[in-house]
């Protein structure tokens, strides 16, 4: 299992992410977050069960993970989706654990 916290920015919301790998590139995922979207996105994807990792991260337009962060996030530019697909990315053994940040120069 992988796990990510996500911290959202000046909203101040934090995100728990868990990636429970399964056999054939599918996972179980997890999200626990102080955000209400959030919260309302985890339900959905709660419900999905289990996620086939190779259709979240290579197939365009075909991701469950994005369609339900569309319909429940007021924000595009929330990085809870993103950090979800890298939990996954990371989880399946596609990448390396390694951290992201956005950085603003002033």
């Amino acid at each position: 299992m992988v796990e990510v916290e996500i911290d959202s920015g000046i909203c101040g919301f934090k995100t728990v992410v868990q990636a429970d790998n399964k056999p054939k590139y599918k996972a179980g995922v997890f999200i626990e977050s102080t955000c209400p979207h959030v919260t309302k996105l985890a339900k959905v994807v709660k419900e999905l069960g289990e996620v086939d990792v190779m259709r979240e991260l290579f197939k365009k337009g075909e991701s469950q993970i994005l369609d339900a962060s569309n319909a429940a996030l007021p924000h595009i530019t929330c990085p809870v989706p993103v950090g979800i697909l890298k939990c996954l990315e990371a989880g399946s053994g596609m990448a390396l654990p390694k951290e992201v940040t956005i950085t603003f120069r002033q």
